[in-house]
């Protein structure tokens, strides 16, 4: 069976282009009006946040209800479970990955994947960093990295109204389809990809999956 890993189709000297809200940096998920900015505003009331202390709290966090059909797999399966730096940084892709994750205070990770068959499946990769601002910019860089694809894929962003600052991206080519989801909550970065050889049903299939992660948080 194969493994989810992160789409990196993006050049990331696009960072700095994506605005991304926060959701819990003290700005409630309101979008600065500067470009690639984070409103810091006491203004707004932050979510209640759980903050984790351990792998073992991240991964009851990922209790997410899975839809009919899709199973829990095990970790050997798609190599997820707990994540440290090394990790993460292998499964960003990026050259410069574990400079930037310990740049932006990763703290722990855990990653979960779920499988109907073996082209239809989705992942979940909840990340803590020390501070909401770090989540942030590593969100932005996800972000980034799934907007932008080569030749021959097709990219459409969509919003998720109950999630503020939440991105959604729809990518597909002639054999192959992704609904992602990235967004910051408090401390954490997360990523929703669901993967199907069709785009049909995984619009709603992601943001759904989106919205509950968002609450167990």
């Amino acid at each position: 069976m194969k493994s989810i890993t992160r789409p990196r189709w993006a050049a990331l000297a696009l960072l700095a282009a994506l605005p991304l809200a926060a959701c819990g940096g003290g700005n409630d998920g309101e979008p600065s009006t500067a470009e690639g900015q984070v409103e810091t505003s006491t203004t707004f009331k932050a979510p209640s946040v759980k903050v984790a202390k351990s792998y073992e709290d991240l991964a009851k966090a990922l209790n997410i209800t899975a839809p009919e059909g899709y199973l829990l797999q095990p970790d050997q399966v798609g190599d997820t479970g707990p994540t440290d730096v090394v990790k993460a940084s292998r499964d960003d892709g990026g050259n410069d990955a574990q400079d930037f994750l310990t740049r932006t205070g990763f703290v722990r990770g855990y990653q979960r994947q779920w499988m109907r068959t073996g082209d239809d499946d989705f992942a979940v990769y909840l990340y803590q960093f020390g501070s909401n601002a770090g989540a942030v910019e590593y969100t932005n860089r996800l972000t980034a990295d799934a907007t932008t694809a080569p030749a021959g894929v097709t990219i459409e962003r969509f919003d998720l109204a109950g999630i503020g600052g939440a991105v959604g991206v729809n990518a597909s080519d002639p054999t192959f389809a992704s609904s992602s989801v990235t967004f910051v909550k408090g401390p954490y970065s997360v990523q929703i990809i669901v993967n199907a050889k069709k785009l049909a049903g995984l619009q709603p299939l992601a943001t759904a999956i989106a919205e509950e992660q968002y609450s167990r948080l």
